[in-house]
């Protein structure tokens, strides 16, 4: 009996060591991979939807110019965790651009964490084969920037709660394929917190893989059920306070006033209707469903349940393409369904690297070349680069029984990859470099205007910004379409703005919004001239107009000028700095 108890005793401690080694070698290369995407993809503070998200940081809504803007109030009810525990940070920590980078670092390692998991079930077990996935992974195009037909967050340039998302929701699928699923639940309720229609949208694929276990007999459904109740169980804090912030907002409910459907095709319909999808980004998504659902094919001895997840997910975005044509419910196409082209990149993303990982193992096998050949065109962006992964992955497929390759054809494979390391990936963080160069000026410029409001305006000046480019039916250059995304503004300034279109994401939970945000963005929208921005100004208590410079005439009526951007007094009874040499200022181009 001794012996038997020492003998459970070694089992008991190898399997914890085992355990310890595995995360502690998982994390390990997931901190290289995280460093070498950060390196391929870049951050840039302030971008886009940071526009909801520095108010809350700076607390905004709490200082007395903001009391009646609609705006910023709203975001009191940005319900997502990560924001609830962020609001007001500044007062606390003021180097908020260094602490969006160390989030912006995590929420890729978490990522890569769950991807690295994930991939073990997959026999990506040893340290090197790690290693080799996740560089195939911080290469792979289609993994950078936005999903195809849905616009999900994946591996992007800036920070936000949505793309912490990504890693944890990896992280539930792992858990539920290994029979955990009180870890999975938990997951889920983490996932909820940060982000609650991601949560939404991974109930069907863990759906599936508790199906699958049931169907396998690997447990029966009262200790399926126990499990995810305790996981839920204790997810219930997170949960609360979540749904805490969307029932406190006072317009919860309350109905839209016009059909949901139209105001998403004047504001981004990108994330709900299929009919509003550029073709081009219809056949990135197939092409993207098609590379993960043949890897996974070629995978098939390996992790079911992450096939059967696989399934689910394509069947959660099936689900978003039919919903716009049964209802209008803002509450149900807010779910963001065709946003889960997200989940469907990321495991497309772990077959084809997870194979390609043990493809490229194979040195003498017929599929090595194929296989140098997939890892190369990953690394290019478009649907032509997919389509060519595809018919390449189909060919390896036939040939998987053809025994070893011509040793020229090892030769090339060996070229192909060097090409891939030394001329693919570099030029893939070059591209990205350049373009984050260009965002990081158009920040810079925003900045010195918002710096140069906050000491030289009143605390309750308005300012009515530029236009969107390419309203006129112009080509708009990489350089305007980042000075149009950039949104520190407001943050820097602390000087309220009129309306630019991005704020109407407003009205999906602030439905009184929509009114003022349309009739405004209407109104500004068809201004063509700076007479005509300056007497709009004028009639509507606007003390400010900050326009694209045009000109050297109109320039040298400026209050304060960067590079591009030009800051007008449009005579709205705010007083209204001296023009002199310390006011007008000219940074000359790099």
């Amino acid at each position: 009996m001794a012996d038997v108890n020492v003998t459970s005793d070694m089992i008991g401690r190898h399997r914890a060591v085992g355990a310890s080694n595995f995360w502690v070698e998982i994390f390990s290369v997931a901190v290289f991979a995280s460093a070498v995407s950060v390196l391929r993809t870049g951050f840039v503070f302030g971008l886009t939807n940071n526009l909801y998200h520095l108010p809350i940081v700076a607390g905004l809504y709490n200082e007395p110019q903001y009391a009646d803007d609609r705006f910023i109030q709203s975001l009191r009810y940005f319900a997502s965790g990560v924001w609830l525990i962020l609001s007001g940070v500044e007062r606390y920590f003021d180097n908020v651009p260094l602490l969006f980078l160390v989030l912006f670092f995590l929420s890729r390692l978490l990522s890569f964490v769950g991807f690295l998991c994930c991939a073990s079930l997959l026999g990506v077990t040893e340290q090197r084969d790690r290693v080799v996935f996740s560089l195939i992974l911080c290469f792979v195009a289609f993994l950078d920037g936005y999903s195809y037909a849905g616009s999900g967050g994946l591996f992007i340039n800036t920070f936000t709660h949505s793309e912490m998302a990504n890693g944890v929701a990896l992280l539930a699928i792992y858990f539920a394929a290994r029979g955990r699923f009180t870890a999975a639940a938990i997951a889920v309720g983490i996932t909820f917190f940060i982000n609650a229609f991601f949560a939404v949208w991974l109930v069907l694929p863990l759906a599936l893989i508790g199906i699958h276990f049931l169907l396998q007999r690997n447990m029966t459904i009262g200790e399926l059920s126990s499990r995810v109740l305790i996981g839920l169980a204790l997810c219930l804090p997170l949960a609360f306070a979540v749904l805490y912030g969307f029932l406190a907002n006072p317009e919860f409910g309350r109905p839209f006033g016009i059909d949901y459907a139209d105001f998403l095709r004047q504001y981004f319909p990108g994330h709900m209707l299929i009919d509003s999808m550029a073709p081009s980004e219809i056949v990135g998504l197939l092409a993207v469903t098609a590379i993960g659902a043949l890897a996974f094919f070629a995978l098939r001895q390996a992790a079911a349940e992450l096939r059967v997840a696989y399934v689910g997910a394509i069947l959660v975005y099936l689900i978003g393409v039919v919903v716009p044509f049964v209802t209008r419910s803002p509450f149900i196409l807010n779910l963001h369904f065709l946003r889960s082209s997200t989940v469907i990149h990321l495991l497309a993303g772990l077959a084809i690297a997870a194979l390609a990982t043990k493809w490229l193992r194979r040195g003498k096998d017929a599929t090595f070349l194929p296989t140098c050949l997939i890892v190369l065109f990953l690394s290019f962006d478009g649907w032509g680069s997919l389509a060519f992964v595809v018919a390449a992955l189909v060919y390896a497929l036939r040939t998987m029984e053809s025994g070893p390759a011509p040793s020229y054809q090892r030769a090339t494979g060996h070229l192909v990859l060097a090409a891939t390391v030394f001329v693919a990936y570099p030029f893939a963080i070059r591209t990205d470099f350049n373009f984050n160069r260009i965002c990081n000026e158009a920040i810079e410029e925003w900045g010195a205007v918002g710096a140069w409001a906050r000491n030289n305006t009143p605390l309750n000046a308005m300012f009515l910004t530029p236009r969107r480019p390419g309203l006129d039916g112009s080509e708009v250059s990489t350089a305007d379409m980042a000075l149009d995304r950039a949104s520190v503004f407001e943050y820097v300034s602390h000087r309220r703005v009129w309306i630019d279109h991005k704020r109407g994401g407003t009205s999906m939970w602030m439905p009184s919004y929509y009114q003022t945000w349309r009739s405004r963005l209407t109104d500004v929208d068809g201004l063509n001239s700076l007479d005509e921005r300056l007497a709009y100004a004028s009639r509507n208590g606007i003390g400010y107009v900050i326009d694209i410079c045009q000109s050297p005439d109109a320039q040298s009526g400026a209050l304060y000028r960067t590079q591009r951007l030009c800051v007008f007094s449009a005579g709205a009874g705010e007083p209204t700095a001296r023009k002199d040499a310390s006011s007008v200022t000219e940074r000359s181009p790099d």
